[in-house]
């Protein structure tokens, strides 16, 4: 069983309701949620039992202490749902970051306005939940947001991170809109779905790029800024949202190296694990457009500082990326390289 914090918060501004309240009360306290990246996991995810801990803050500094005070004494969750209403959105937001900083145009329920101040002054902090893989292959109407606002949103956010030290709780703020304009049972699924994604390790899918060429296939070399420098793959990145596989190579090999390239089927699948995700890199067979392109190093590459064609035999010495050495072994293993 996982244990879920979800918070939202009571009335403010002269409202007689907050959709982030009527949210919380409107979730049981016990949930059963199922995988949802069933369909591209390598191996079935069990539904797993979830136990929330519901609570309404208070909109005032007390409010937005008393999860990070809370943390401070010792209490443990497996993740954190803060919920808040964005009197400005039309969709639901995903705040990626907690500014630190301070400004109230209004007074909270307790006459507190706060002009501008710093919150601790040691810089913004950053959601501890891996929220930039959940919009990949989810059709929820929401986006990702950099701007928690500067109220009591903002500093709650703020606080809670500020309290874990290096025990990050995977912990997000989700802004809801108003219920006249985004209905609250919509909310409420929403909220599920974030929940759903933060007790299931995601999937994070991946498009490379299968260039063959008289028996030998292209590799690229993950440039030093990148994660696993040095390391050789079949070029390629992630889907974005709702986006198609081939639509996906063919884009990232335009933006990361400049070429034009179509794409048709793809080879197969195969799945690396990482500690906050599972990777599932589909390779698609792809052509070049026109004439060869160079593959002198360009300063025009986003993600690689080298390209080279190889065989089986020449690549024995590299260092690949996650599962690119499988695919290896399968494109050999059907003859399709030497």
């Amino acid at each position: 069983m996982k244990r879920i914090l979800l918070t939202g918060f009571e009335p403010f501004g002269g409202a007689s309701v907050n959709v982030s309240q009527d949210v919380v009360n409107l979730i049981p306290s016990e949930l059963v949620l199922d995988d949802p990246w069933k369909d591209f996991r390598q191996t079935p995810s069990n539904k797993v039992h979830v136990e929330l801990e519901r609570t309404v803050l208070t909109v005032d500094e007390q409010g937005s202490m008393a999860i990070a005070e809370r943390i401070q004494s010792g209490n443990v969750w497996d993740a954190i749902v803060h919920l808040g209403v964005c009197g400005a959105c039309t969709i639901p937001r995903l705040e990626t970051r907690a500014q630190d900083r301070l400004e109230m145009r209004i007074a909270d329920n307790k006459g507190r306005q706060v002009p501008s101040s710093l919150l601790s002054g040691a810089g913004d902090l950053f959601s501890t939940a891996p929220i930039k893989t959940w919009l990949q292959a989810w059709d929820v109407e929401a986006e990702l947001s950099n701007d928690a606002g500067l109220f009591l949103c903002n500093e709650t956010l703020y606080r809670t991170l500020e309290s874990m030290g290096s025990a990050a709780i995977p912990t997000l703020f989700v802004h809801l809109p108003k219920h006249e304009i985004h209905a609250t049972e919509q909310s409420v699924a929403l909220v599920k779905g974030v929940i759903a994604r933060l007790v299931h390790k995601p999937v994070l899918r991946v498009a490379g790029a299968l260039f063959v060429r008289n028996h030998k296939f292209l590799l690229a070399r993950r440039a030093s800024h990148e994660d696993h420098p040095g390391t050789w793959e079949f070029p390629g990145g992630k889907l974005e949202s709702q986006e198609t596989k081939v639509a996906a190579v063919i884009r990232e090999i335009r933006e990361e190296l400049g070429w034009e390239i179509d794409a048709s089927r793809s080879i197969g699948t195969w799945f690396h694990e990482l500690e906050t995700a599972l990777i599932a890199l589909d390779v698609l067979e792809c052509n070049f457009i026109n004439e060869l392109p160079s593959f002198e190093p360009q300063e025009s590459w986003t993600s690689h500082d080298r390209v080279e064609w190889h065989t089986s035999e020449s690549c024995q010495s590299l260092v690949f990326t996650g599962s690119d050495h499988e695919v290896v072994e399968h494109l050999v293993a059907n003859g399709l390289i030497d």
